[in-house]
């Protein structure tokens, strides 16, 4: 070996030592070839000691190499692999890659084999999913709250309508005991939901409309109600105002559509339109009133189906004819 070799050599003892990774070089029967020192100190040996040895017996105290060895896998296909490794024998978890050697001609003949320790950053990954987890507990136990206070508003305007006697003011604790309910029920929905900003308005809209209706008719058989809703996720700020808005068609439908004995039935249809979404909340029944402007009313229901579609960029039309339907079209 000339000088110059030597020279050569010796950098590459020095760089080889140098580095804080756990290297080791490997034939193709899984025999140490090499090991830096870090690797060495980690088994608590020289270097020198762990030469001839088999990589899996010295670190992994096994008699086969272990499920997702990445020397073992490049053996099979002669690429590069990579794994996550937790090994108690070098103390943690390390991420190991398996570097083919090639010869000169072309065929695979061992492995460079280096292993980063990453125990801290899996501590940091647990504790942060740790803290995730309590967050979403959290978050869920503020939602089930919620729901629990917007109940106990609803039962209490309940009870209090009981003792008035007025029954247009026994009809405005009605509306405001539905409107509450409305917002009861998203949040149980959000509660629920394994998105904790995410609800299956399908499910909400059918809960929604089951509740309004069971809480308006006494007498089944006279007003039916068909809801077809497209199976899709809306975020809160969306389902929200958009539950308020069906509260307030659904209602206005089952308490003016059908007067007297009259019967008929009620369609609740959402569904995606172009690049956005159609609400329609239509009845058979006796039409909305002629010279009434929709968007100009004094009624607080209409006032809030109007101001709520602006919240969701949307736009809300009447079509007329036999009977009444409402359209509300969004993104």
């Amino acid at each position: 070996m000339d000088e110059m070799d030597f020279e050569a050599e010796k950098v590459f003892d020095l760089t080889f030592n140098a580095m804080p990774d756990l290297i080791t070089i490997l034939d193709k029967n899984h025999k140490i070839l090499r090991v830096n020192k870090a690797m060495a100190n980690r088994l608590g040996v020289s270097p020198e000691e762990c030469v001839g040895k088999i990589c899996f017996e010295v670190v992994h105290k096994s008699e086969c190499p272990i499920e997702n060895c990445p020397h073992a896998l490049l053996l099979g296909d002669g690429s590069e692999h990579t794994s996550e490794v937790r090994e108690d024998n070098l103390g943690g978890f390390f991420l190991v890659t398996a570097t083919p050697i090639i010869d000169d001609n072309g065929n695979t003949v061992g492995s460079v084999h280096v292993a980063r320790d990453i125990t801290q950053r899996k501590i940091m990954e647990d504790e942060l999913q740790k803290a995730l987890e309590d967050k979403d507990v959290l978050i869920k136990e503020v939602h089930h709250r919620v729901k629990n206070n917007l109940m106990i508003i609803s039962s209490m305007l309940s009870l209090q309508s009981r003792y008035i006697k007025d029954r247009e003011v026994q009809n405005i604790f009605k509306e405001c005991q539905d409107r509450t309910r409305s917002l009861a029920i998203i949040h149980e929905k959000l509660y629920r939901s394994e998105e904790l900003n995410r609800i299956r308005i399908d499910e909400y809209i059918e809960s929604l409309v089951s509740s309004l209706y069971h809480s308006y008719t006494i007498n089944s058989n006279s007003i039916k109600v068909r809801v077809d809703v497209e199976s899709l996720e809306f975020d809160a700020d969306t389902s929200i105002p958009l539950g308020l808005i069906i509260n307030e068609l659904f209602t206005n439908a089952m308490k003016h559509a059908f007067p007297g004995e009259r019967t008929g039935q009620i369609d609740v249809e959402l569904h995606s339109d172009d690049d956005g979404f159609k609400l329609e909340v239509s009845d058979k029944g006796v039409g909305f009133p002629e010279g009434l402007d929709y968007k100009n009313v004094d009624s607080l229901g209409l006032r809030l189906v109007n101001s709520l579609t602006e919240q969701i960029d949307g736009k809300l039309e009447l079509e007329k004819g036999e009977g009444t339907k409402f359209i509300v079209i969004f993104k």
